[in-house]
């Protein structure tokens, strides 16, 4: 089995006793407030982001991963393992992945023989993780690296996720919708329905009234093709851990008491900052290629 270090940023959303378990490297985002930057994971994260949000005059922006930072923990990391792996969000909605690689072409130009793998993983939150578990496992089984990577991207080629956000505010801001639609959906109670495609948040259908949100996620995972047989989800929220745990219980209900929950986590400020509070998303696996992604990084 190799020894490799795996690193993601914080758009992953990754849990800390998840990260701290398996020694994966973090790379926090720098969030801009009005009064200064703030690194998401290290600086900012859960409760204390939502607060600041709340109580900020103007929405934050965020930024790529600096590429002194990036370089700083590649190189620690190659002095002590034998290949790096980088699972970045994607490179349609941040610069992090073209930053990682300008990094890793300069570590490759002082040590050609360095193992380093920048995977754009044209996902966001706990998709990323669910790649990143993939070829954990994948290593487990003495695959090589090349099959580490192609097995990952296979199992992000497999899997979808529904993201229910609960205001307009975050997403006018951000430019995704016009101040007319922020009025009008605000008034009919309309709450979009997201889902990564070609690496970028796009909304595939609106919900409207909050009663009825998580029947309607369930029938989504069933009209996105979901492969029951395959029972291990990902569920992810911004400030919303009972409605994570009701979507949970519907989700059992429907799928089975056998169904695992892989993982559950915050939405960190990386992508909170563009989709707000009271988000409610799960990850899932599909039957088929969604044939979603240009696969020609």
């Amino acid at each position: 089995m190799l020894n490799i270090k795996y690193f993601v940023d914080s758009a992953a959303d990754i849990t800390r006793d998840f990260a701290a378990e398996n020694n994966i490297g973090v790379l926090g985002m720098p969030i801009l407030f009005e009064d200064g930057a703030y690194l998401d994971w290290t600086e900012l994260s859960g409760n204390a982001f939502y607060e600041k949000l709340a109580a900020s005059k103007t929405i934050p922006t965020t930024a790529q991963v600096p590429v002194p930072t990036i370089d700083t923990a590649f190189r620690d990391a190659l002095q002590s393992h034998d290949a790096i792996v980088y699972f970045a969000l994607s490179s349609k909605g941040s610069g992090t992945y073209q930053a990682a690689n300008l990094v890793k072409n300069d570590i490759l130009t002082e040590f050609p023989g360095a193992k380093i793998e920048i995977v754009d993983s044209l996902a966001y939150s706990l998709y990323i993780v669910a790649m990143l578990m993939e070829a954990m496992e994948l290593n487990r089984q003495g695959k090589s690296l090349e099959e580490i990577v192609a097995g990952a991207k296979k199992r992000r080629e497999y899997s979808d996720t529904v993201v229910v956000v609960d205001t307009l505010k975050y997403l006018e801001k951000g430019g995704r919708i016009n101040k007319a639609s922020l009025i009008m959906g605000t008034l009919l109670d309309l709450k979009p329905v997201l889902s990564v495609r070609g690496g970028v948040m796009e909304s595939i259908d609106k919900f409207r009234g909050s009663k009825t949100v998580i029947p309607k996620i369930i029938q989504k995972m069933k009209d996105l093709n979901i492969d029951e047989s395959y029972k291990q989800f990902f569920i992810v929220h911004s400030n919303a851990s009972e409605r994570a745990q009701a979507l949970w219980d519907a989700i059992r209900a429907e799928f089975g008491a056998d169904s695992t929950l892989v993982m559950q986590s915050e939405i960190g400020a990386t992508v909170g900052t563009h989709i707000g509070p009271g988000t409610l998303a799960v990850f899932f696996k599909t039957k088929t290629s969604q044939q979603l992604y240009d696969d020609t990084m």
